[in-house]
């Protein structure tokens, strides 16, 4: 089966990534690149390259390394780019649409503008995009995109201080449930768990797999472990600590995940860590006779 040499660029001012045929080229990984795309020609920042054996996935090409000319060409489309922003949000308010737009794309060779909105409803833009064109002399394209891919546009710092996952770590977005939460045993508000975009953290699908291999050797919360006669209840875990909350009457005491033993169904732990339980245990007794 033949293979395909390919590369993967994000292309600019967008959050799309394609994969393309290098076409021969030598590119170092953090270069610019200019790719025939199915949209029209783009430039682009080269992430990684492979080899693919689809060719059905590959959507581009690579066309040459950016000269001076053609770099020079960027300010000229930035600009274009804030021009059609304004003008476009314009014509929408003048019109009542009710769309919120985020951002727009001037492809390289200017053969085509594409205006990125958020709206609740379907929106009838047909004569809104025959005045942009009459504007622009170039094709539009009105794309309707979701609240994550907003975020991956907009950009920004998630809650734990580093930059959106969705910006830099992501081709696509994975599917992310409450499940996910709760394996691994975050607080289920839903200001804790939810990112910038107003849904589940992409966070929870990265880390799910990691946390469900970690539980496989953890007791779960409410199970019983015998220490030297006495019941003794698992409270809650913390796996990335390797830590084990132990529960008798009114005392929570933490032990090491090591000191548990799992053998025939039945949980106890080493006998110097039940020992030491046995006579925290007898001193609580003892306080309260």
């Amino acid at each position: 089966m033949e293979t395909h040499e390919v590369t993967s660029v994000k292309l600019r001012n967008s959050y799309q990534t394609c994969i393309a045929d290098v076409n021969h080229l030598f590119v170092k990984k953090g270069s610019l690149c200019i790719l025939e795309t199915e949209h029209g020609v783009d430039i682009g920042k080269i992430c990684k390259r492979g080899m693919f054996r689809e060719r059905k996935e590959i959507s581009g090409k690579l066309l040459r390394v950016p000269n001076g000319e053609d770099l020079n060409q960027i300010p000229d489309i930035e600009n274009i780019e804030r021009r059609a922003f304004d003008v476009c949000r314009n014509k929408a308010r003048e019109k009542k649409l009710d769309l919120k737009l985020i951002s727009v794309k001037c492809l390289f060779d200017k053969t085509k503008i594409i205006f990125y909105f958020v709206a609740e409803n379907r929106i009838d833009f047909r004569e809104l995009v025959r005045e942009l064109a009459s504007v622009f002399r170039t094709r539009i394209e009105m794309r309707q995109i979701g609240v994550r891919d907003e975020a991956r546009l907009v950009g920004g710092f998630g809650p734990c201080g580093r930059q959106l996952c969705c910006t830099h770590m992501k081709d696509g977005f994975d599917p992310v449930s409450i499940k996910m939460a709760k394996e691994q045993n975050l607080n289920l508000n839903s200001l804790k768990i939810s990112g910038m975009c107003g849904r589940l953290l992409c966070c929870l699908s990265h880390e799910y797999e990691v946390y469900k291999e970690l539980f496989r050797d953890f007791p779960t919360p409410g199970s019983q472990v015998d220490v030297g006669g006495k019941i003794f209840v698992v409270e809650s875990i913390e796996p990335l600590k390797s830590k084990i909350k132990l529960k008798f009457q009114d005392m929570s005491i933490e032990v090491s995940s090591k000191d548990v033993i799992r053998e025939n169904n039945k949980i106890s732990v080493m006998p110097k860590v039940a020992q030491r339980l046995l006579n925290t245990a007898g001193d609580i007794q003892d306080d309260d006779f």
